[in-house]
């Protein structure tokens, strides 16, 4: 089996996680050790996981309270807002029964990883014969694993709530899931959903509303725990919005396939900055470098000769909806010469995951300059990285990244032919007319 997902990679203070098939390695990016490992257990126990009693149906969300409920206009709004939530419901079960779910015989590969924000908690979701949603306590205890959820489709994003209570998954199809993190063999409850794949997830600080973008251009701001009501959308994006960045308590951060970069205020939906990208992006992190004020955005390029944008984004006054990028960097980290899939950063390195010959490849550049890290990384050490996670392997699966060509929309113009054939009726009813 290849393994067709992006490895898994991010920095999240004091740690450096990387993840691939059945491993998730912790890094001390100081001495670059180590110190840490988790591989999921062989059989995940989901007894069955196409079945209907392994993936219970998710509970609806919240009708709405006779304080926020709609007034009773004509055909009953009310009803049709429970007849709505329990359709949901019973749509949701019938996925987690459908061949999609898989027949929970197969192996499981990692594929996203979170942090919970207070470092206690690890969230796993997981690919291939088993989906599941993986929920380890990291500290103190080294990676103990608390729970298994089987997932009724593979996730696309995975994303904790302020106070670590909860966890979202977003799937393929576009529906997103509450887990929660106290009860930890609770059902999932299905918050909302999409007609298209949903690539990136946000909950807002204050847990007032979820921030999704999807495939379809769009950014959606819905309110919870109420969510059957959309606050607002941000739209003007012409291609997939790949990913999306909190950064302050009213203003975020987006990428997109339209190879621009742009800041809004979702709570209004409106645009405060966009930036021209030399090409689309797929990938987008953003580290705060001064509270609520200067952050540097990140963005992985797809299929252009420099990999990476590091752009410098700064606030006007705290009271100001003015955004502007004041400094500019583009990082080659060697294009074009491997198939690069993901990146992370640290204050002063960048780490880049890609394929090479068909095997994972893990790369270290400076971020000042943009060059190969000449200095602090030990020789070896990139090696045992890739030994820790299976990567060179003789027999192993090989390591083939995602095609992202599929995000790009299909467009299809069937105007053109017909202006052409009218063009040629008209010339030809001219003519005759002359004749």
């Amino acid at each position: 089996m290849c393994v067709r997902e992006a490895a898994t990679i991010f920095f999240a203070e004091p740690e450096l996680v990387v993840g691939l098939g059945r491993r998730v390695l912790f890094v001390n990016p100081d001495d670059l050790q180590i110190f840490k490992e988790i591989e999921l257990p062989p059989d995940l126990g989901l007894r069955g996981q196409g079945s209907r009693e392994s993936c219970p149906a998710p509970a609806p969300a919240p009708a709405p309270s006779p304080a926020t409920a709609p007034g009773p206009g004509p055909g009953g709004e009310e009803q049709q807002l429970a007849a709505a939530a329990a359709a949901a419901g019973k749509q949701a079960e019938e996925k987690a029964s459908g061949s999609g779910a898989g027949t929970g015989n197969g192996s499981a590969a990692v594929q996203n990883v979170a942090y919970s924000p207070d470092g206690q908690l690890l969230a796993v979701t997981t690919s291939g014969g088993q989906k599941a949603l993986l929920l380890y306590r990291t500290r103190p205890e080294n990676a103990r694993l608390l729970s298994a959820r089987p997932l009724a489709r593979a996730a696309s994003a995975l994303r904790f709530c302020s106070d670590s209570s909860s966890v979202l998954v977003t799937d393929k199809t576009g529906d997103c899931y509450q887990y929660d993190c106290v009860e930890v063999e609770a059902a999932p409850r299905l918050l909302l959903g999409h007609l298209s794949v949903v690539y990136d997830i946000l909950w807002s600080e204050d847990q007032q509303h979820i921030i999704t973008c999807d495939r379809d251009d769009k950014i959606r701001v819905t309110n919870y725990p109420a969510t059957f009501d959309i606050h607002s959308y941000c739209l003007g994006h012409r291609e997939f919005v790949s990913g999306l960045a909190l950064l302050t308590d009213r203003h975020i951060a987006s990428a997109s396939g339209d190879k621009t970069l742009r800041v809004w205020n979702y709570i209004q939906g409106k645009e405060l900055l966009q930036h021209e990208l030399p090409a689309p992006a797929v990938r987008l992190l953003v580290r705060q470098l001064e509270p609520e004020r200067v952050y540097q955005a990140a963005v992985l390029f797809y299929d252009h000769v420099d990999a990476l944008g590091l752009y410098r984004l700064e606030r006007g006054a705290a009271d100001d909806d003015s955004w502007s990028v004041t400094a500019t960097q583009l990082v080659r980290a060697e294009a074009g010469t491997w198939n690069i899939s993901n990146f992370t950063l640290t204050a002063d390195r960048i780490y880049v995951t890609g394929a090479e010959n068909e095997r994972l490849s893990l790369r270290v550049y400076d971020i000042a300059t943009g060059q190969r890290a000449a200095s602090g990384v030990p020789e070896g050490w990139l090696k045992m990285v890739l030994d820790g996670l299976g990567a060179n392997e003789e027999g192993g699966p090989p390591f083939i990244p995602e095609d992202l060509s599929v995000w790009f929309k299909k467009r299809f113009d069937n105007v053109s032919d017909y202006l052409e054939r009218k063009k040629r009726r008209i010339e030809e009813q001219q003519q005759q007319k002359c004749g």
